[in-house]
């Protein structure tokens, strides 16, 4: 009994100890129409009250659901999230978009938007998960590939080769790996993915080489001398492509 009424004192204290829920810096009175209720929401927006921005489109979806500015109001919520660095929730929010209205006009700023999140939500270090890398390349790839005359076609690539690039630099850092342990058939397929998918990005010359010599290795010269020749094409006063020649060919 004792125990009990100490446990009680103790969660009375606790839920006393809680913040209270912060008021609303919104509300309807019910007489606004679509523009005026959609312009409270873009202020809370405005003064960084991101939440409440969110709170406040919500109800107005529900409240005017036929409204031309309907659209713009579901990409606002997701522009919330982004803002507070809520990546993978911002970016299912902009992939409802695409799914909602497939043949909307802001789609080239929805898929640049959603490639941006990935982006975010994936570490810098390779040696961390890029497990979102795949989906900010599709992502920003249909903005480079599909809408290449958009404003934002420009700083798509960029991030799409970005986001390219550091898969790329993944595959060498893994199939580096494999090669220092002696693991050359583990090693040559990543490599490969390097010259063949993410190819012009800046590593394709460490990667043929090492294609090269970990074929050598194995002891599979014919293929070794085959991907010598891309090496030797593509990069033909490389100082490692006289470097694997000479080691290659030596007799």
């Amino acid at each position: 009994m004792k125990n009990s009424k100490i446990m009680f004192l103790f969660l009375l204290f606790l839920v006393g100890s809680l913040p209270a829920c912060p008021a609303k810096n919104f509300k309807f009175t019910g007489r606004e129409n679509d523009q005026q209720a959609l312009a409270k929401c873009v202020q809370l927006s405005t003064h960084k009250k991101f939440q409440e921005a969110i709170d406040c489109l919500e109800i107005f979806k529900s409240r005017f659901p036929e409204s031309p500015y309907t659209k713009d109001a579901e990409i606002r919520i997701a522009d919330s999230y982004y803002r507070k660095k809520e990546y993978l929730l911002a970016a299912e929010t902009y992939q409802l978009f695409t799914k909602l209205h497939p043949t909307s006009d802001k789609l080239d700023y929805v898929y640049y938007r959603m490639g941006l999140c990935y982006l975010h939500e994936t570490p810098k270090q390779i040696d961390r998960d890029q497990e979102h890398l795949p989906e900010a390349i599709d992502s920003l790839g249909i903005v480079v590939q599909q809408f290449p005359d958009s404003p934002y076609a420009k700083a798509a690539r960029f991030r799409y080769n970005e986001a390219r690039k550091r898969i790329a630099k993944r595959d060498f850092y893994v199939g580096y790996f494999y090669y220092n342990w002696g693991e050359y058939k583990a090693a040559i397929p990543r490599f490969q993915e390097i010259y063949q998918k993410y190819e012009n990005l800046g590593l394709d010359e460490k990667a043929l080489y090492y294609t090269v010599a970990a074929y050598k290795k194995l002891g599979k010269i014919e293929d070794a001398k085959l991907v010598f020749e891309l090496l030797k094409a593509k990069f033909p006063n490389s100082s490692k492509t006289k470097e694997i020649q000479k080691d290659l060919f030596k007799s």
